[in-house]
């Protein structure tokens, strides 16, 4: 029985290896020049290969915990990741992208004890914190869920400021950072909205623009 992972081998060959596109083809011989580069969840259902359909090389790809970004550390991963995007390949947008249902604000709220994940945890403390400050006045969990949610979000692009590499792109306008969140059970996108301090549907944001674009006659 062939397994779901080479079924889907075979399927991205014969799309972008065979015919007339060839895109892979290009791309190695052409080199890589991604716009993008995406920090998300380890969570299997808010892959961004799946859930933005992109082609190959559309963006650099990074997954952590709850999409958690961590005060900056010589030598991680991420920072490793985060220079060789922006210092030699000239991505032009960082996009954190949580999501609704998120594993972390549960390990949080259930208290999960471990140590392998304590220091992600310590930034969704952070998080669930600031929405418990916020919203005071709402006592319905699922609520409380969805805020914190959004809290670990904003701190994590708060977060991302701390590493030199991407201070220092934000410094010379190479880079903007969007913070996402991806509403899993509807099937929306949220944006962050710096001037109006709230996260908006995407979907009314495009819809918005493409009506301004619109000649009048």
């Amino acid at each position: 029985m062939t397994s779901p992972l080479l079924e889907g081998f075979l399927k991205f060959r014969a799309d972008h290896y065979e015919g007339e596109c060839g895109l892979m083809n290009k791309l190695v011989e052409e080199g890589q020049s991604p716009d993008y580069f995406i920090i998300s969840c380890i969570d299997s259902r808010s892959n961004p290969g799946t859930i933005f359909r992109p082609a190959p090389g559309t963006f650099f790809a990074h997954k952590a915990m709850g999409a958690i970004v961590r005060p900056y550390k010589k030598g991680t991963a991420l920072s490793a990741a985060l220079t060789f995007a922006l210092d030699y390949n000239g991505v032009k947008e960082i996009v954190i992208l949580g999501h609704t249902g998120c594993g972390a604000v549960k390990a949080l709220i259930e208290d999960i004890d471990d140590e392998e994940i304590a220091s992600f945890m310590e930034v969704a403390r952070s998080g669930l914190k600031r929405a418990q400050e916020k919203h005071a006045c709402e006592n319905h969990h699922d609520d409380l869920h969805r805020h914190a949610e959004e809290e670990i979000v904003l701190l994590s692009a708060e977060n991302l400021k701390t590493y030199p590499c991407v201070a220092r792109a934000l410094a010379e306008g190479q880079v903007t950072i969007k913070p996402w969140l991806f509403d899993m059970e509807g099937g929306q996108l949220f944006e962050y909205d710096e001037e109006e301090k709230e996260f908006k549907n995407l979907s009314d944001v495009i819809a918005s623009g493409a009506k301004q674009s619109i000649p009048q006659s």
